[in-house]
């Protein structure tokens, strides 16, 4: 196993989801490094959310594999996976509207702990995502912004290797989101975690991630540095439309 291998944490094989004649992914191979920021963008219908389900188990593979530290994941339910080490944000944040942000929060701590245990874990995930001093607050009280803060903070309760965040920056203004970039750096930097992010605000995904890795129709057209990505013309064409320049990717 050559060096660049043996750091890998996630990585698929010829990975395909077809309904019915529709190819929505089409023999994806993708590679993630450990504590690696990687943004997946492209047009809507590109395939970038069925992919992020084909990883976490939601929807099953028409053909190829995924596998997670080794261990081949893909068949696994969601819940089996996340025990693993794996775990995927929703965009459309579902919270126990009745319930607290620290008993929502340590829901995903019962995966693998008890209630005492899951209660000191959801409060170190609120601690990190500063949202602890809200930890009482009804989840039915709380802002979009506080609510996707909460649904990172219980992604982190299930102690995750990896994280796949799906548009969690929607409907957040500037400085709103800058806090958010800053948390996902210093959770990647302080914690290990691998970030993998969809992402529509382009400012978001160019600031965040160290590689980016382009979907058009369910294939992957291009990936690189943020840089090459917004000098490459198929994905301006692909991405953006064809009238679009270079510094509107930035």
């Amino acid at each position: 196993m050559t060096n660049k291998e043996s750091n890998r944490i996630l990585w698929t094989q010829g990975l395909s989801r077809n309904f019915g004649g529709l190819s929505a992914v089409g023999n994806v191979n993708l590679s993630v490094k450990s504590g690696e920021l990687l943004g997946l963008i492209g047009p809507n219908g590109a395939g970038k959310t069925t992919l992020f389900n084909l990883l976490i188990g939601l929807t099953k593979p028409s053909s190829g594999e995924v596998y997670l530290e080794g261990e081949k994941i893909s068949g696994l339910k969601p819940h089996q996976i996340c025990r693993l080490g794996m775990i995927k944000t929703f965009q459309n944040v579902a919270l126990f509207p009745e319930m607290s942000v620290l008993e929502n929060v340590l829901t995903g701590g019962l995966l693998r702990a008890s209630v005492d245990e899951a209660t000191v874990l959801a409060k170190d995930s609120l601690r990190k995502v500063g949202m602890l001093e809200i930890a009482n607050k009804k989840a039915a009280d709380l802002t979009f912004p506080e609510k996707a803060l909460v649904e990172m903070a219980r992604a982190l309760c299930t102690k995750p290797r990896v994280v796949l965040l799906d548009e969690v920056m929607a409907a957040l203004n500037e400085t709103e989101m800058d806090h958010v970039l800053d948390l996902i750096k210093g959770l990647r930097d302080q914690e290990g975690i691998t970030f993998i992010v969809i992402e529509h605000h382009m400012r978001a995904i160019m600031n965040l991630c160290e590689r980016i890795v382009v979907l058009s129709f369910g294939q992957v057209i291009a990936e690189g540095t943020p840089l090459e990505i917004g000098m490459n013309p198929e994905v301006i064409s692909a991405y953006l439309g064809t009238d679009t320049t270079a510094g509107e990717l930035h």
